[in-house]
């Protein structure tokens, strides 16, 4: 099986809430992200990550920043592969200011995942936190599940913090 990965808020915290990690130092796994990751590898599925960076389109970090973040998460959990969209529609810098048929709600690039892996919608798992993840994966025909669910945690709180909260 393929598991497909959102970045922000489902393998890395976010520094401050309703804020993405914009730079190497503040990006920071949830504490359970590698042991589930090695868990899944190790059971035979296949992992790759697919992450909006908008930030890019908003002039908050560059391209290569921004595939940075996401390629440095792909490294640490052994990721087969990512794939990362950088613009966004109401974007303040000229060129990337647009949708993008690989810009989640969109299916690209669960589509471009699928299809460079080799792996059918009915064997593909979508992870996400927002209501555009699931709606990415319901346009691929993929399954999905909540990221705090398919860790365990409880809407973004890792779930061996639940006894500090």
């Amino acid at each position: 099986m393929l598991i497909i990965f959102d970045k922000d808020n489902t393998l890395v915290q976010n520094p401050a809430a309703g804020r993405p990690a914009n730079t190497l130092d503040e990006q920071a796994l949830f504490p359970d992200v590698l042991d589930k990751c090695r868990q899944l590898r190790a059971e035979g599925h296949t992992l790759a990550i697919a992450s909006n960076q908008g930030g890019v389109a908003f002039g908050h970090f560059d391209h290569h920043a921004a595939v940075l973040l996401v390629k440095s998460v792909a490294e640490a959990i052994e990721a087969d592969l990512y794939a990362v969209c950088v613009t966004h529609p109401r974007g303040t810098v000229k060129r990337a200011k647009r949708d993008s048929r690989f810009r989640k709600p969109n299916p690209g690039m669960l589509h471009y995942l699928m299809d460079a892996l080799g792996f059918a919608p009915d064997e593909t798992l979508y992870v996400g936190d927002m209501e555009s993840d699931r709606q990415a994966a319901e346009a691929a025909g993929v399954r999905f599940a909540w990221a705090w669910e398919f860790f365990g945690r409880q809407h973004g709180v890792s779930a061996d913090r639940l006894p500090e909260i």
